[in-house]
């Protein structure tokens, strides 16, 4: 019975003993899992830090550009930013040139304007209108020109090559001829 119960703890022990060898396997492998990760992120760190490192050179252009003046008192700290400031408002006066000059859209309307100028031109879907001061002063819509004020200065031709047409044409002595020309055949 002895023997028998030695031979139970040998085998116990043997047991233990395969299953703390299976325990220390996986613990291998774990230990080398966490190993590759910290590799990995060790060198992730090293890549991002490189990839940020600005050199000398770099600092002092950036420091010249950004050439401050600090003031503190009981209130207010206070940054000022001068060369950059100067190069700010030129690009400022710039950009706002530029957009005096305008195409809006308005849904279904396109505008073209320059601010302050009286005059602008409108698309819409159903008509080309010229505006002064806001005021309709000509279209084209319909197959038709509508114009609220019209100087012709050279001839004015009415007709189609179908028909024919009459040309109106002002003298230099300030009368104003009519003429007939044929259509085209």
């Amino acid at each position: 019975m002895a023997l028998l119960t030695c031979c139970q703890q040998t085998f116990q022990n043997v047991t233990a003993y395969e299953e703390m060898l299976g325990d220390v396997d996986n613990l291998k492998v774990q230990v080398h899992e966490c190993y590759a990760e910290i590799s990995k992120t060790s060198s992730e760190i090293i890549s991002t830090v490189q990839d940020t490192y600005l050199s000398k050179s770099d600092l002092e252009s950036i420091r010249q550009d950004f050439q401050t003046s600090i003031t503190q008192n009981s209130s207010e700290i206070r940054m000022d930013f001068t060369s950059i400031t100067d190069e700010i408002k030129g690009n400022v006066a710039y950009n706002q040139e530029l957009l005096e000059e305008y195409i809006r859209f308005k849904g279904a309307l396109i505008e073209l304007g320059r601010v302050g100028n009286a005059f602008t031109a409108e698309l819409s879907n159903v008509e080309l209108a010229f505006k002064e001061n806001g005021q309709k002063i000509a279209y084209i819509s319909n197959n038709s020109l509508v114009i609220t004020n019209t100087e012709i200065r050279n001839k004015l031709s009415l007709g189609n090559e179908a028909r024919g047409w009459f040309d109106f044409i002002p003298r230099t002595n300030g009368n104003l001829s009519i003429k007939w020309r044929n259509p085209v055949s």
